[in-house]
């Protein structure tokens, strides 16, 4: 999806248009590369451009003035709304990443379980209990503290500290 606007929730903004890319070859978290690329030609047209850098594969989205670009007033305002909210886009910024941190600690622990085939069976199940129940949290918790979410992150790293001691 592609939006145009100053706010850090995309449902702030302005909704362009929205394209797929398929055919992203499976691989793990963090590891597939899709660059994008944003032009405006002299007519005022947008194109988004998406390509999968390990096939080469594009996908486009053409948004004209047709579609319902916005005003130069439209956007000042939406200009003046991002200045407006500015506090509050930034602590939604912090809980984003917050969250985003706590479900890479969960990924990076599942993946050291797999990587260790002779985890004694006992600890190889409370640590995925550990993990589903937290999966389990971060789904329910949409409304969730930043300091919530960071004290179950530090939690997650404990838990990792003790199963896989470095």
């Amino acid at each position: 999806m592609v939006y145009q606007g100053e706010r850090s929730k995309s449902t702030d903004n302005y909704f362009l248009g929205s394209f797929r890319i398929s055919g992203i070859p499976p691989a793990p978290k963090g590891v597939p590369v899709i660059q994008v690329t944003f032009e405006i030609d002299n007519n005022g047209i947008l194109t988004v451009t998406a390509r999968i850098a390990s096939t080469g594969k594009t996908e486009k989205l053409i948004v004209t003035n047709v579609c319902g670009r916005l005003s130069k007033q439209e956007i000042e305002k939406m200009i003046e709304d991002a200045e407006k909210f500015k506090l509050e886009d930034q602590e939604f910024k912090r809980k984003a990443e917050a969250y985003n941190e706590l479900e890479d600690c969960i990924y990076h622990l599942k993946r050291k379980i797999k990587s260790t085939p002779n985890m004694p069976p006992k600890v190889q199940k409370n640590i995925r209990y550990t993990i589903d129940d937290t999966m389990e949290w971060l789904s329910d918790s949409k409304v969730a503290t930043i300091d919530k979410i960071k004290r179950k992150k530090e939690h997650m790293e404990f838990i990792t500290g003790l199963a896989f001691p470095d």
